[in-house]
């Protein structure tokens, strides 16, 4: 016999419990006295509602996802929906509010915990007590069993499986139980294709967060300054349900004003964020639940370290490519998808390129958290740091990243710049400073981009540059007063560069050139064209003779030589300057260059300011095609062309060109232009005017009365323009027929204008004499004459009485008259 058969368990006298094979083990579960029920025979009891919190008094603003899990729920047995999202965002309070609503309809109504297997039995076990009480004496797992098989028996129940840590922990569940319904809510934003339609959980919107504060806190305890400060409170928590909730009860608790709330906030956030004392639940504060949720990033390095740097940007729109500088594309690619399936991020939907969104609490900890670390917030700073200044001057779209998507980086670039402190910036902080500096001259935004250049001054004086911080940062300063046309202020700035740089780098260095330029055009704009003229003479000579002819700042040098010409009048050298240097760049650096283009465009408009457009449009054309092409449609610089381009075509009489220009213009304003701006409304009347003159009136009203709302809103209706803005409006709704309007609009002007300006003013004159012409195409002479005649006394006492436009008046009087 072999050995195999002896140890059968037919061999023998063998009885009881047997255990077969190589490590074999038995689990025995003695049961309590009294067998459980068979499940089929046991009914459901009345109204088994188990949540540890049911419908909320004070839950809003998620109407939509509700309507949008209520289809599902109401769907066929089986359907299971499915709620992701960060932790704190709501997610088992939606599923709670929306169980709610079926109790009655359906039954059990019950939420089990779903972390982990062992939670879910336990949850199950609970049921099972729920339904029969005899269990409770039971083990856990035979309650649990029990309860498996009672939900397979019975139909038109709901269970809430909450905080799932994965799709496998709950699948199991969900295929053997196929008679009822199910919400599942996890912080996994991924892999849920195979379980049931997916609802992501978005913060809420504003007005629903400020609901929610005003509401916990107590509306008669908040006065109007209050509720402003109270809107603050919900943006700066990023429209954290949780937080929310949490700010509202300490804020209730403790008497805070909402702007103390913020003080704190910003002074400790730590402490504010982890605070419990106005919460039942010490595990149940901002700071807890985020770090929880954050702790499954643990044992990936570069997640975790790009969540560090991360959290220096803005909290939306921020570019993936960027971090294609700290490790591979597919390091970063698997990391960030890290941190996108555990809610940590999210993806901006529509964007052309994958932009990732950070909640502003996560980032607001995870500062705090390395703030209090051996290291600091130094790395991770620095690598934010290097990363913008980085992509700020790269111009390769082959590197990944495209110079359309600068735009974008700003406000990262605003962000770290609120968020470091003094005394943790370093050179490459200045390095970023002045990059931004640069950036947003280029843009024409001179305000910011004076901010950013001081502060890249102050962080070079304090870490030992000298006062003057360096020359560069003088230079960069002398060029942003240039643009804002404060040439003393810009002289200053490039004396101080250059006395500075010649010293310390010799007259022939090429940064000393450059600043000699710069300090010559200042003096032009002065107003000392002669010394202008010595200087950039000798400049260029220099340039040429130590640079080479070739040089761009050989080049750079002549042009501005030539624009000291022309704004001294001799505009034939000055042409034949700026002609040399576009053929120049045009040789040397192409047609695609930023530089030809700046040099077509001012040959272009030497030629327009000197009586030939003709001359000037093709040069015109040219620093267009190129502007739009490598610096973007919406570039102050792309702006100026389409508008110099559009004049120019208006004096040769081709308005319908010059019309879609403008449009262009007036279509990407809102990124460049303030709505007040003396660009933005010049060029919205030269387009008005056109339309008229294309006879398209109708299209003129809407421009002339976004006009007339703005400049009532900033210079008052009584200011001249305002006045002349409302006699323009009536003409046009004369030209299109409309005449009770283009009554109403110039009797507003001559009313203004009579108060204002005096009945004896020109302007006067024409409003009445425009009044009385609408009068008389409507019919009413009877109000007509007394005008024309009001008229024709103010042309008498200015013309004299025998003026043939006077007679003519007196004829045209006489003949309504007799009408």
């Amino acid at each position: 016999m072999d050995q195999g058969f002896e140890r059968s368990v037919l061999v023998g006298n063998n009885t009881g419990i047997v255990s077969t094979g190589d490590n074999a083990s038995i689990t025995q579960i003695t049961l309590a006295p009294g067998a459980p029920k068979p499940t089929a025979t046991v009914p459901t009891p009345p109204d088994v509602f188990g949540f540890h919190s049911g419908k909320s008094p004070v839950f809003s603003g998620r109407i939509g996802e509700q309507n949008h899990l209520q289809g599902i729920l109401g769907g066929p047995p089986g359907s299971v929906a499915v709620i992701t999202g960060c932790g704190g965002v709501g997610k088992t309070s939606l599923a709670a509010q929306t169980a709610s609503e079926y109790r009655g309809k359906y039954n059990p109504v019950w939420e089990i915990s779903a972390g982990d297997a062992t939670q879910i039995e336990h949850g199950l076990s609970r049921l099972a007590c729920r339904i029969d009480p005899g269990l409770v004496d039971q083990p856990s797992e035979v309650a649990a069993e029990w309860a498996r098989a009672w939900l397979q028996t019975h139909d038109d129940w709901l269970l809430v499986l909450d905080n799932a840590s994965s799709p496998r922990d709950v699948r199991a569940l969900l295929s053997q139980l196929p008679r009822g319904r199910f919400i599942v809510t996890s912080q996994q934003a991924t892999g849920w294709h195979h379980i049931g339609p997916v609802l992501p959980l978005d913060v809420l919107d504003p007005d629903a967060a400020l609901g929610l504060l005003v509401t916990i806190a107590g509306r008669s305890a908040l006065n109007s300054e209050d509720l402003s400060d109270a809107a603050l409170v919900c943006e700066e928590l990023g429209y954290l349900p949780l937080a929310i909730e949490l700010a509202a009860a300490n804020i209730a608790q403790t008497r805070t004003r909402p702007r103390h709330y913020l003080e704190n906030l910003s002074a400790a956030p730590l402490d504010v964020l982890i605070d419990h004392s106005a919460s039942e639940d010490s595990a149940h504060t901002v700071a807890r639940v985020l770090q929880a949720n954050l702790k499954r990033l643990s044992g990936h390095p570069l997640t975790e370290k790009l969540l560090r740097v991360m959290a220096w940007f803005a909290p939306d729109g921020i570019p993936r490519s960027l971090f294609f500088r700290m490790e591979s594309p597919q390091a970063v690619r698997t990391a960030v998808g890290l941190l996108a399936k555990y809610s940590v991020i999210r993806w901006t939907e529509g964007a052309d390129e994958p932009t990732l969104n950070v909640h502003r609490l996560v980032q607001k900890l995870v500062i705090a958290w390395s703030r209090t670390s051996p290291d600091g917030t130094f790395e991770s700073s620095f690598t934010a740091t290097d990363i913008l200044c980085q992509a700020l001057g790269d111009e390769d779209p082959e590197e990944g990243f495209k110079p359309r998507w600068r735009h974008s980086l700003m406000p990262h670039v605003d962000s770290l710049t609120s968020k470091i402190e003094a005394s943790d910036e370093t050179l490459g902080a200045a390095a970023l400073y002045r990059t931004s500096a640069y950036f947003l001259l280029r843009q024409g935004q001179l305000g910011q981009a004076n901010y950013y250049a001081k502060r890249a001054h102050r962080v070079m004086v304090r870490i030992g540059a000298g006062p003057s911080g360096s020359p560069d940062i003088q230079n960069l300063l002398g060029q942003i007063q240039f643009a804002a046309e404060n040439a003393s202020g810009a002289t200053e700035h490039f004396k101080l560069a250059l006395n500075e740089a010649t010293p310390r780098f010799n007259e022939d260095n090429q940064s000393v050139l450059t600043y000699r330029v710069n300090y010559a055009r200042a003096i032009l704009a002065g107003g000392d064209h002669s010394a202008a003229i010595s200087m950039l003479d000798d400049t260029v000579s220099d340039c040429v003779n130590i640079l080479g002819g070739e040089d761009p700042l050989t080049f750079t040098a002549r042009a501005c030589l030539g624009l000291a010409y022309e704004t001294s009048g001799d505009i034939a050298t000055a042409m034949s300057l700026y002609s040399q240097v576009l053929f120049d760049r045009l040789r040397t650096l192409g047609l695609n260059h930023e530089a030809t283009a700046a040099s077509s465009a001012l040959l272009g408009g030497v030629h327009l300011a000197n009586g030939d457009p003709s001359g000037a449009i093709p040069y015109l054309e040219l620093a267009l095609g190129v502007r739009v092409r490598i610096l973007g449609s919406d570039h102050l610089d792309t702006v100026t062309s389409r508008n110099n381009l559009a004049v120019a075509l208006c004096e040769v009489d081709e308005p319908h060109r010059a019309i879609l220009l403008l449009e262009q213009v007036i279509d990407d304003a809102p990124d460049i232009f303030a709505p007040d701006s003396a660009e933005l409304t010049s060029t919205q009347e030269r387009l008005a005017s056109l339309y008229i003159s294309t006879g398209q009136p109708d299209r003129a009203i809407s421009i002339y009365s976004q006009l007339l709302e703005n400049r009532i809103q900033i210079i008052g209706v009584d200011h001249p323009t305002t006045l002349a803005t409302q006699n323009i409006l009536g003409f046009t709704y004369s030209a299109v027929g409309d005449l009770s309007r283009a009554i109403i609009f110039y009797q507003q002007a001559l009313i203004g204008r009579t108060r204002v300006l005096g009945p004896e003013h020109q302007d006067t004159f024409n409003s009445r004499n425009n009044l009385a012409y609408a009068y008389k195409l409507s019919g009413d002479l009877t109000r007509a004459i007394p005008l024309y005649e009001e008229t024709l006394q103010f042309a008498a006492s200015r013309l004299g009485p025998n003026d043939p436009a006077v007679v003519n008046m007196r004829d045209d009087i006489r003949s309504l008259r007799a009408q």
